[in-house]
């Protein structure tokens, strides 16, 4: 079963064991000049810490439960590592006989503090132990200046607001398990089967059937055998190292893209949802690298094992495929431009999959990329625009003008259209600047001239009226303008000029809507006569039937220049 718990509760969960079959400690090994493993895990931590996440996911463990001993199947290195971490800050209640290094004797000793002094310590896990102790040490300051920004403790924050999935399996699937991870279909998801099997395979080194077969002590029987043998064990000592090398540098770019994907903003731009962070990562990959038989078109762990990661080359060379992605996916994301371009195509899409494919593949070509996200807006599917389909581009351009003509629009089932192309115009008026689409999910349309004015307030009633009379109606596309849902509550009914104050003050609050601003300070000439009755109906107040056909002509003259009528 998977259960997402905090880490408090982790820890809560009884004694943990790091059973003979698991490697030693090893997160605090450096790869030259970039961060180990541990820290940049403590640094993910902290960030979260300091961007006060209510909830930051480290990836699921696996453990078997036998009474209170919890034996650590996958994650050792992370049960390890907050070990480590919550001893060096001082959080000793938690961790009283909590970890049992079962790998080594000495190792579970120093981590218990019964013994000061190890002999040949470097061999052991008590010099990574040392060597996280002083990363941690190095991490203070920082942990430090956020506790005092956010008035709370780091650890705290771990315990509480930190979170992972518990997978609990039988005793008997343990060891089959940790070596082929094949007992994890049943209880984890495809991306992390994916992540497990790259990095076991993407890791390891080919050697030759046989290689390691000879001269096996009890065939040693001369002196040049016994050379044989000490240089065949350098070799293979020199082969694991390279391969928890590898893994441990492979690992850190798949954290640094889980971590990515994992920040609230990325996640609500390209609306993640329930899927795990990095499925549009895998996903578009498998979209975009798939030649294989028509008949493997779904996207899953037996799929992508089969075409991916069938031997350690082709999963080497498709981690790096995954890692030039995922850099491709941040430039999008990063570039005002195609992030604009992109939020509209996936605020209209139906099948997201599909419009991450173009873009990804189209990044050069903006031209395309802006053609694409135009007709798409009108409607058009990916294969029409694909195919250049002309005429099908002016049909669904006539039908969509025609649509938003309807002078009940509001009320009408079209409404969605509305909001597409209103939304187009504020992203288009952002010029270099990113828009904030989060806007778009509580998505509303408010009326500048209300439908039901304030029943006291008769000169407003008036200009309602006069509406209602020489223009088209009040629920036209001319008397319309896009908001979110909270700015529209606290318009409600309200005249103009409150209106315009209430909305001025959201800026304040970063809902930034350019186009609707621009719509709601313009002040369109009247042709009326300077009469006293006339004066009730001030531009800088009341909203005239003028005013609705002027909007709506300028809609339209926009909406003409933009799909080249």
């Amino acid at each position: 079963m998977e259960n997402k718990i905090n880490i408090e509760k982790y820890f809560n969960k009884g004694t943990f064991v790091v059973p003979e079959y698991q490697r030693g400690y090893k997160w605090s090994v450096k790869d030259g000049d970039k961060e180990s493993s541990l820290e940049f895990f403590l640094t993910s931590l902290i960030i979260a810490f300091e961007n006060n996440l209510s909830e930051y996911f480290i990836e699921a463990v696996t453990v078997v439960e036998d009474n209170k001993q919890i034996i650590l199947v996958d994650g050792q290195q992370r049960t390890t590592s907050l070990f480590l971490i919550f001893k060096e800050l001082g959080e000793i209640d938690l961790l009283k006989d909590k970890l049992v290094y079962n790998i080594r004797e000495d190792s579970h000793k120093w981590l218990s503090n019964q013994i000061s002094e190890i002999e040949d310590e470097d061999v052991q896990d008590i010099y990574y132990f040392k060597e996280a102790i002083k990363q941690i040490e190095s991490k203070k300051e920082q942990i430090k200046s956020g506790e005092e920004r956010n008035k709370k403790s780091f650890l705290s924050f771990v315990k509480e607001n930190v979170f992972l999935l518990y997978n609990s399996i039988p005793k008997e699937k343990a060891v089959n398990t940790f070596i082929a991870l094949n007992g994890l279909k049943a209880i984890m998801k495809d991306e992390e089967l994916i992540k497990s099997d790259l990095l076991i395979k993407s890791s390891r080194i080919e050697i030759e059937e046989g290689q390691y077969d000879k001269n096996q002590p009890s065939e040693i029987k001369s002196e040049d055998d016994v050379k044989k043998w000490i240089e065949i064990q350098k070799e293979q000592f020199a082969i694991e190292w390279k391969v928890n090398e590898d893994r441990g540098r492979l690992s850190r770019n798949w954290d640094k893209w889980l971590y990515w994907w994992n920040q609230d903003e990325v996640k609500n731009y390209f609306g993640t949802g329930n899927n795990h962070p990095l499925y549009y990562l895998l996903v578009t990959y498998w979209n975009i690298n798939n030649v294989a038989d028509e008949k493997i078109k779904e996207f899953s762990f037996d799929n992508f094992k089969s075409q991916f990661i069938d031997n350690a080359k082709n999963a080497k060379l498709h981690f790096e495929g995954l890692r030039k992605l995922q850099k491709t996916f941040e430039d999008m994301y990063y570039s005002w431009e195609i992030y604009n371009l992109l939020g509209l195509a996936l605020n209209t899409a139906i099948f997201k999959n599909d419009v991450l494919e173009f873009f990804i593949q189209n990044r050069e070509k903006k031209e395309k990329l802006k053609r694409f996200t135009k007709w798409s807006l009108a409607g058009c599917t990916i294969k029409e625009i694909s195919d250049d389909t002309e005429h099908k581009y002016i049909e669904k351009r006539d039908a969509l003008k025609s649509t938003l003509y309807d002078k009940e629009l509001y009320n009408s089932d079209a409404k969605n259209q509305a909001y597409l192309q209103l939304l187009r115009m504020n992203v288009s008026d952002m010029n270099t600047r990113k828009f904030d689409f989060d806007v778009f999910k509580t998505k509303s349309l408010e009326h500048i001239c209300p439908q039901k004015p304030n029943e006291l307030d008769t000169d407003f009633i008036n200009s309602k009226n006069d509406i209602d009379e020489k223009s088209d109606s009040i629920n036209s596309i001319g008397n319309l303008v896009l908001l979110n849902g909270s700015a529209n509550s606290s318009l409600s009914n309200r005249p103009l000029d409150i209106k315009k104050q209430k909305l001025f003050e959201k800026i304040k609050d970063g809902f930034l809507l350019p186009h609707t601003l621009k719509v709601f300070s313009k002040s369109f000439t009247t042709n009326t006569k300077e009469s006293e009755t006339e004066k009730l109906f001030d531009n800088e107040k009341y909203w005239l039937s003028q005013n609705v056909d002027d909007n709506k002509a300028y809609f339209f003259n926009e909406f003409d220049k933009y799909y080249g009528e």
